[in-house]
């Protein structure tokens, strides 16, 4: 790079830096469930989040393969993950910037833009966020430049790169294919008059593409038996509510980056209306169709808005080549310092954008990265979990889960509910009976909480739920999280062997405290001195038990075990305040 260029590249990264340290440590909690399948994968399990029936429940295939390299060699994987976002993001930045010095910008264009973009926190949050848009967006920055070079530099034979970075596209994720679709037509188009170069742009902008994407699809059904992924049966079912839902998406998006997205939208006009530049009709097919692909899926649920980082990309280069064509220049004075004015704004600007502000606020992964490590220390690798965030605590906690809405479950989205389409993008699944006939020993709403969600609703009004499973507050450190017990899980519940019943103490409750503590990798119940508190199990009516030796001197005489039906209860008074593992029974005879 000339030192012009070199010192603006240096003084962006330094910005980039600050961006990302502004918003760290975001991470999002998907990326802890790619994370999950690549644990496994390099575990050996191939790429499953579970044992039994494989679920694509990811959408970021070479993403994915991409850290498990780095987690092969020994990375730490949420550091690989980073790294990766952070190396695609600088990847991009100078992509962007050698481009447009080879093709004599000024650079005062491209300094302009870039400095808007990397301002924009849509580009640093997802730096770090653990997810694949870096990469996806450092391929089509690829592609861009290639088709820029093919349309406006007549260099025809860039055409051989652009095939590989559109074929990556496509398997980074599912809908990275529909740039293959759109570059295809769009050059078709170009080179309509020239044989030699249709058969070249099908076969390498079209065909060789497609060849990546069929190799993943036959994974797909050779692996998981699958056409689609987990994820579209989820997510993906058009209807009005969505379609609102991803309208007022893109409002936000473009009222949310409105320097940068008024800008782009008027060097787009000026190249497509004023200049008729092929390559400004290239980006305008590209914008209209991403807009109404968002619209259609329901736009999305993370901060930062994600999946306009698409759309920002490519005003990128609409701001830069329709700057270029008008000429504009910095001459004057007052050019000058409008010119420091629209740089300086952005940063503050986006500072009151709440959708921002998300991605400050939303640390509850680490929350629940520390409840999985603590589950994972203190309960048998057979205990059997069932959440409704299938990041943080599955990939933490390494235990067997049921992903209760379906994302990374076989059966849940095969028998979506009647509503399904009208609530929370990626949230309405859930089947309450199912997930009960799996038996889960602990069931986890978000990091611990009551009952949410469509399938938290019907929970609520289920007889085993309401039978089966004790509400135990437990606290970690200054953590409080609600968590669902199974009476009669296997590796949770109570335990029965020949004569001995073992009862695990947090399973006991009395009106107004059912709290427990994680301490020394034991959950253990907090009782205090002459509280009473209660426990009802299933027995056999021939069975009649009694508190064992150990037991009965810790609480008063006045506790007592009743039966009622086939039903035991068992009420205990503590002698003094203490924590308590295990209650044991011994049978009477």
């Amino acid at each position: 790079m000339k030192p012009g260029y070199f010192s603006f590249f240096l003084f962006i990264l330094i910005i980039f830096a600050l961006g990302c340290y502004y918003h760290y440590p975001f991470l999002s909690d998907d990326s802890l469930i790619s994370l999950r399948y690549v644990q496994r994968f390099i575990e050996g399990k191939g790429l499953t989040w579970n044992d039994g029936h494989p679920v694509e429940g990811y959408s970021n295939l070479l993403w994915i393969l991409m850290i498990s390299f780095l987690g092969k060699l020994g990375m730490n994987l949420i550091i690989s993950a980073r790294v990766l976002g952070i190396a695609c993001s600088v990847g991009t930045l100078a992509v962007i910037c050698s481009y447009f010095k080879t093709i004599n910008v000024r650079k005062e264009y491209v300094f302009l833009t870039v400095f808007l973009l990397v301002t924009t926190p849509c580009f640093t949050v997802w730096a770090i966020g653990g997810l694949e848009q870096p990469l996806y967006i450092f391929l089509l920055t690829l592609t861009l430049t290639e088709v820029s070079k093919i349309i406006n530099d007549k260099n025809k034979g860039r055409v051989y790169f652009l095939s590989l970075w559109l074929g990556l596209l496509a398997i980074t994720r599912p809908d990275g294919f529909l740039f293959t679709i759109l570059t295809t037509i769009f050059l078709i188009f170009i080179f309509r008059k020239s044989r030699k170069g249709l058969i070249r742009v099908f076969v390498f902008a079209g065909m060789i593409p497609a060849l990546f994407l069929l190799g993943q699809l036959l994974f797909r059904y050779n692996f998981y038996g699958e056409l689609v992924p987990n994820t579209a049966l989820v997510k993906v079912k058009i209807t009005l509510h969505h379609v609102v839902r991803g309208g007022f998406y893109v409002f936000k998006s473009f009222f949310g980056t409105l320097l940068f997205s008024s800008l782009g939208l008027y060097c787009l006009f000026y190249l497509v209306y004023k200049k008729k530049n092929l390559f400004g009709f290239y980006l305008l097919l590209n914008v209209v169709v991403w807009t109404a692909y968002i619209v259609t899926v329901g736009g999305d649920i993370f901060p930062a808005f994600r999946h306009y980082y698409v759309v920002l990309i490519l005003l990128v280069f609409a701001i830069i080549f329709g700057l270029n064509e008008m000429q504009f220049r910095f001459k004057t004075k007052m050019t000058r310092v409008g010119f420091i004015v629209l740089l300086l704004i952005n940063p503050f600007i986006q500072l009151l954008i709440p959708d921002n502000h998300y991605a400050i606020e939303e640390r509850w992964e680490f929350r629940g990265l520390n409840l999985g490590k603590t589950l994972k220390n203190t309960f048998p690798e057979t205990t059997l979990i069932a959440v409704t965030a299938a990041g943080c605590i599955p990939y933490a906690s390494e235990l067997p889960t049921v992903d209760m809405l379906g994302l990374n479950d076989y059966y849940t989205p095969r028998h979506p509910p009647k509503n399904f389409g009208t609530g929370m993008l990626a949230h309405e699944l859930g089947d309450a009976s199912y997930v009960l006939g799996r038996n889960p020993d602990i069931i986890i709403y978000h990091m611990g909480a009551v009952p949410r969600f469509n399938v938290g609703d019907q929970m609520k009004n289920n007889p085993v739920f309401i039978n089966n499973y004790v509400e135990v507050l437990a606290r970690q450190n200054q953590d409080e999280h609600i968590l669902y017990f199974n009476k009669y899980g296997k590796s949770a519940g109570i335990i029965k062997e020949k004569n001995i019943l073992t009862i695990p103490a947090y399973l006991i409750t009395s009106v107004k405290d059912n709290e427990s503590v994680f301490k020394n990798k034991r959950l253990l119940k907090h009782l205090q001195k002459g509280k009473k508190y209660i426990l009802s199990i299933k027995n056999n009516e021939a069975e009649k038990w009694e508190l064992s030796r150990s037991a009965a001197n810790l609480f008063s005489p006045e506790s007592k075990i009743s039966y009622r039906n086939n039903e035991m209860i068992l009420t205990l008074i503590p002698n003094n305040e203490m924590f308590l593992e295990n209650i044991e029974l011994h049978r009477k005879y």
